[in-house]
């Protein structure tokens, strides 16, 4: 499965209208057994996968679900913990994608299923722990301000990283009708991990040309 497909999706009550059909990042929805890794990529269902855990030099991560929804992603380093942050209302996929020294993460994880809504926090692993960047707000509120769905909300998630502190993060209205014109509508930014700070902006033409250089 390529984690990160842009695709066409018709969600069965509220299926977009031809031409106006959304567009976001592929996830697996909530009753999919996938796991798996591609690039510097892993993806997996927890609830449905309860005791994976991806490994990636010294340091292994996992998720362990609530009895309902949401749950904690664990971070070690050789048996010691580093984190352990809440993905709060988790109810489907989790995507954790890594810069390429391993220093830093991005974790992407969807309250509802395959559309999301998604959510993303960003961690930097130092010698002893883990904490979390400020690497999204600047982001989701400027996307927020020009195209938002009052009904459901916006989606928000990690693509890949460039160097080791450049994230590249996809913002999109969700895609359902109920979201007016603006449903299933992308863009994508490149942002600084550790302020925050938009270093460049990507229009869906755009995105899709960096996706196809750039594949995840």
């Amino acid at each position: 499965m390529n984690r990160f497909a842009v695709f066409i999706l018709c969600n069965l009550a509220f299926c977009s209208p031809p031409g106006l059909a959304g567009i976001q990042l592929d996830a697996p929805g909530a009753l999919s057994d996938y796991s798996g890794c591609e690039h510097n990529t892993c993806l997996w269902v927890p609830f449905n996968n309860p005791s994976k855990k991806f490994h990636r030099g010294d340091i292994t991560y996992y998720v362990t679900p609530f009895s309902d929804t949401g749950g904690n992603f664990v971070l070690e380093r050789n048996g010691t913990q580093l984190l352990s942050a809440e993905l709060k209302d988790l109810d489907a996929s989790v995507s954790v994608v890594w810069n390429q020294a391993s220093t830093r993460l991005a974790v992407t994880w969807s309250d509802g299923g395959a559309i999301g809504n998604f959510h993303v926090r960003v961690f930097k692993i130092d010698a002893k722990d883990a904490h979390e960047l400020p690497s999204t707000a600047t982001a989701v509120t400027e996307f927020k301000a020009r195209h938002y769905c009052e009904a459901r909300g916006n989606n928000t998630q990690a693509y890949t990283w460039i160097g080791n502190d450049e994230l590249v993060l996809v913002t999109s209205v969700y895609n359902t009708s109920d979201c007016g014109p603006d449903l299933g509508h992308l863009e994508a930014y490149v942002v600084n991990a550790s302020s925050g700070a938009i270093l460049r902006h990507m229009n869906l033409a755009a995105f899709n040309r960096f996706a196809k250089a750039h594949p995840e």
